[in-house]
């Protein structure tokens, strides 16, 4: 994939979340794919609570490129429930992840050789490239997991 259209994919995550929640009701964000999954509601936050992590290693990587970044693991789970995720809204954190995106996407296309900055973390190296990609991958593959709920319960 060509840097622009990484960048273009990355950016219109957010756009692509929301077209995913279009329709949905209280009852519709309550639905699960599964007796044991999440629900559509606690699957967007998801996305958002981790794009919160990406966001800060992404702006570290391109600031401070080649230095180590230490980042602590965090159980999504212990979020999902601590987080009231099932019980919140998506108002904000819909905004929030907008903002987020739109960003990083200013900064990956102002800096020079921005999606060539390296980030140094606990488990190896990664370009600011590989990270985007990372990103895309974890957003879209839940975005999807909404559509699949919402096909499984005709929304």
């Amino acid at each position: 994939m060509k840097d622009v259209e990484l960048i273009k994919q990355y950016n219109e995550a957010p756009k692509k979340l929301v077209e995913a929640l279009s329709g949905l009701d209280d009852s519709g964000l309550g639905k699960k794919r599964a007796k044991d999954k999440w629900s559509i509601r606690e699957i967007a936050h998801h996305i958002i609570e981790c794009d919160l992590n990406y966001f800060q290693i992404n702006r570290y990587a391109l600031a401070d490129t080649g230095e180590k970044f230490i980042f602590n693991e965090f159980d999504p789970n212990t979020w999902n429930k601590n987080m009231e995720h099932s019980k919140r809204s998506l108002q904000l954190e819909l905004q929030l992840f907008t903002i987020m995106r739109e960003y990083i996407t200013y900064l990956c296309n102002s800096l020079p050789g921005a999606l060539d900055r390296v980030l140094i973390h606990q488990d190896g190296t990664a370009t600011v490239r590989d990270a985007l990609k990372h990103d895309n991958q974890h957003a879209y593959h839940h975005i999807n997991q909404i559509l699949e709920t919402k096909r499984i319960h005709n929304l």
